[in-house]
């Protein structure tokens, strides 16, 4: 027997309320389940899913890429350095030694040298050093390093030249008054013993005194003018003058021009990177700011006929 529609739409719709209501009537939807009834619900969760298999390959393993806030291991190095190629060191080098790395640039020459240094070859480790500073592309703190490097390997090096035969004459020439004139013989022996030091040798410094009148004022400062040549007829460099009023800065003065004289000079007639600066004391600014190859290239210079 067939239910009419009318009626079967009715009868479908109380079956389904019969059989919720069977189901929910003792379930409470306000309350929230206790923390024991959500631990056990957790674990009936677990038990119904499949095992976890972790397989040890490339594929499986995930690395998290580090954060800002991690610090590197102290075990581990800062920077890898690349194995530096010194060549042969059993040759003895030249003055102009690694010029031909110069390009490589200065963190090339800086590395070179230290290798150069950790093998016992000081010699050759201040000439890549002065490479850095004569023929190399610097930045100052490069510039920097360079020159402390050469102030602390120089002094345990002997003068590159110990023949008088060798080395090259070159005279200071200085015009004043008589204010100085007792001092200044006494002043610029020991200034021209300094400078051969400073030049490794390879330079005989003389020098030849032009006293004048003095000013008749006797407040006044006295100029007093250099300028610095060859033996004989041959090229000189500008002429550089300052005043002094006090014996005890002369040294000092004198010695400031004549690192201006020297570096302006090489400045001017060579293609080498102009000197760096003789920011404080002139002394070690003489003896590491101007390179062994270039105090050579100025004595030749200046012995040009």
């Amino acid at each position: 027997m067939r239910i009419p529609f009318f009626a079967a739409i009715p009868l479908c719709l109380i079956t389904a309320f019969a059989i919720w209501w069977t189901g929910t009537k003792d379930i409470d939807f306000l309350t929230p389940p206790s923390e024991a009834k959500l631990e056990e619900i957790r674990l009936e969760a677990q038990a119904s899913l499949p095992p976890n298999k972790i397989v040890d390959d490339a594929i499986s393993i995930v690395i998290q890429p580090p954060t800002d806030k991690e610090e590197p291991s102290v075990n581990e190095p800062a920077d890898i350095l690349e194995p530096v190629d010194v060549g042969d060191i059993s040759s003895p080098p030249t003055l102009d030694t690694y010029s031909e790395r110069a390009p490589e640039g200065a963190d090339k020459l800086l590395a070179l040298a230290a290798a150069l240094e950790s093998q016992g070859a000081f010699q050759r480790a201040l000439l890549a050093y002065e490479r850095v500073l004569d023929l190399s592309q610097a930045n100052p703190e490069q510039i920097q390093s360079a020159l402390l490097s050469i102030r602390r390997v120089r002094p345990t090096l002997t003068l590159w030249n110990n023949d008088p035969e060798q080395k090259q004459p070159v005279i200071i020439h200085i015009g004043t008054g008589a204010k100085f004139s007792d001092i200044l013989p006494d002043v610029m022996t020991d200034i021209t013993k300094k400078l051969n030091i400073a030049s490794s040798g390879l330079l005989d410094f003389s020098f030849k005194l032009n006293i004048g009148k003095s000013i008749q004022t006797t407040d006044a400062p006295t100029p007093v003018a250099l300028w610095i040549t060859g033996e004989g007829k041959s090229p000189s460099t500008d002429v550089l003058s300052f005043t002094s009023d006090d014996p005890e800065t002369l040294t000092q003065d004198l010695m400031k021009t004549i690192f201006n004289l020297v570096r302006g000079h090489l400045t001017k007639s060579t293609s080498y990177n102009p000197a760096p600066e003789a920011l404080e004391d002139p002394l070690p600014a003489l003896e590491s700011n101007i390179t062994r190859l270039l105090w050579y290239e100025f004595g030749a210079h200046l012995n040009t006929k």
